[in-house]
């Protein structure tokens, strides 16, 4: 019996320590089939202003995860996006790898955070323990399906390709604020995901 106790235990360790999203958190929860854009981290002003008026021009409603430090210090920017109707995110204050940080260490980063009920862990970096703990302050975790990669770097027709082949029904697409060329390609790829007969989510109704 304690040999089997102690599989037990050697389990649900794994199972804390193991690195992944469950089905749901990576839709955002959201129960429809239509397509989220999500946007992580922070961005200069012309970039918040771009993406902003290309989603607008577009009529599409985005969820923007924003680190807490950047949006203490840039109340304005994201009173903008909030005005906007695009629903904001805790990307929580540091932006540190959550995994590495004891529980009181991690709840501080998330209740510093922006506040309300959606938490984005930095690189996705979330467990069983983290799930528990941003529970424990009122937060569900979204992932995402498709990572357009624009943090690496890449041009904007290597993400097309990389979104528009990977896209699904109810795809979650992570893209940053300040990602290099982002900006250059919303537009065309919001008609390309038009174009498939795919909708892109009012966040009014995506859960």
């Amino acid at each position: 019996m304690r040999a089997k106790h102690g599989i037990s235990r050697v389990l649900h360790a794994y199972a804390d320590f193991r690195i992944g999203a469950n089905e749901a958190e990576k839709r955002c929860h959201k129960q429809s089939d239509s397509i989220l854009l999500t946007f992580d981290d922070y961005g200069t002003e012309s970039e918040i202003d771009d993406i902003l008026a290309i989603l607008a021009a577009k009529q599409v409603k985005a969820m923007v995860f924003l680190t807490g430090n950047w949006a203490e210090a840039n109340q304005e920017l994201t009173q903008k996006i909030r005005a906007a109707g695009h629903v904001i995110g805790n990307h929580t204050y540091n932006h540190p790898n959550l995994l590495q940080l004891p529980d009181a260490a991690v709840i501080r980063e998330i209740q510093k955070g922006v506040p309300g009920q959606w938490l984005r862990a930095p690189q996705g970096r979330a467990n069983r323990r983290i799930r528990r703990l941003a529970g424990s302050l009122g937060f569900s975790l979204c992932y995402w399906t498709i990572d357009s990669r624009d943090w690496t770097g890449a041009d904007a027709a290597t993400m097309r390709h990389t979104i528009l082949t990977e896209l699904h029904p109810g795809a979650v697409v992570l893209f940053h604020l300040h990602g290099t060329h982002t900006r250059e390609l919303l537009p065309g790829l919001i008609d390309d995901i038009r174009a498939q007969g795919f909708v892109l989510t009012d966040m009014n109704e995506a859960w």
